[in-house]
């Protein structure tokens, strides 16, 4: 209890987490006004737990609403400069030397995320409509659906990186031989079988091959462990840029 607590506060006090949470809290909000069935309920759950308490489940649909608007507005409002962040390192992969396919799908990637957070921050002062504007609403409605677009173009690219990446790392990962790398800890441990031989003959031979042997079985499950360990990294990246990609199509329609 007290680890997740930790954990909580941690991730509550990260500008990055912070955010994250807020989002997550939006989209929650989110699927609850896009099922009214699900919010009726609830509403009903909610009412035969408290009878003196009549909830009005149209009411509550539009004060989730405003609050999923006041989520958005606090989420910009941190992401205010992230942009600079999404170009710096579009530029990196850019200036690397070695650019294969995933690099370029990278440079697209943060360019395009770089390009949407800075038409977010500039349309902020007309999202929070507190009287002070800088587009007007109809410029504003349009760079919002432009940046729309850019999202939906860094998300395809990200996705698209993500996978070309699991692709190159499992087919860099190395093929057990037959024999269960018998013939490979054999030569590795020759050095040491010939030491043994001086000092304790054919036992010393046989336990330098077997240590050799288990010394080649560790580096080949730490170098698949950290295989799977980043496929599993860029999996999640990819599903995760896949359900990002929603938004944005569901909006550009």
């Amino acid at each position: 209890m007290a680890s997740m607590l930790e954990q909580f506060v941690a991730f509550g006090t990260d500008i990055v987490g912070l955010e994250r949470l807020l989002r997550l809290l939006q989209a929650a909000l989110l699927i609850l006004t896009c099922y009214p069935s699900l919010l009726a309920s609830l509403v009903t759950l909610a009412s035969s737990s408290s009878p003196s308490a009549v909830i009005d489940v149209v009411s509550t649909a539009a004060s989730l609403l405003q609050l999923q608007n006041q989520l958005n507005l606090a989420r910009r409002t941190i992401r205010l400069f992230w942009f600079l962040g999404s170009f710096q390192s579009s530029w990196k992969l850019f200036t690397s030397r070695d650019k294969g396919v995933e690099a370029w799908l990278g440079v697209l990637a943060q360019s395009a995320f770089g390009m949407f957070g800075l038409m977010e921050s500039v349309t902020l002062l007309d999202l929070a409509r507190g009287g002070l504007t800088l587009f007007g609403p109809v410029e504003a409605a349009r760079l919002d659906q432009e940046a729309q677009v850019l999202w939906l173009v860094a998300l395809y690219a990200s996705a698209l990186g993500s996978g070309a990446k699991m692709l190159a790392l499992l087919a860099s990962r190395p093929v057990p031989s037959s024999g269960e790398g018998f013939g490979a800890a054999l030569d590795g441990g020759r050095g040491a079988a010939h030491e043994g031989e001086a000092k304790e003959g054919k036992d010393g031979q046989v336990r330098a091959k077997e240590q050799a042997r288990k010394h080649k079985e560790q580096q080949r499950r730490a170098s698949a462990d950290g295989i799977n360990a980043k496929a599993g990294a860029l999996g999640s990246k990819l599903v995760a840029d896949l359900l990002d990609m929603v938004i944005p199509a569901s909006k550009l329609g």
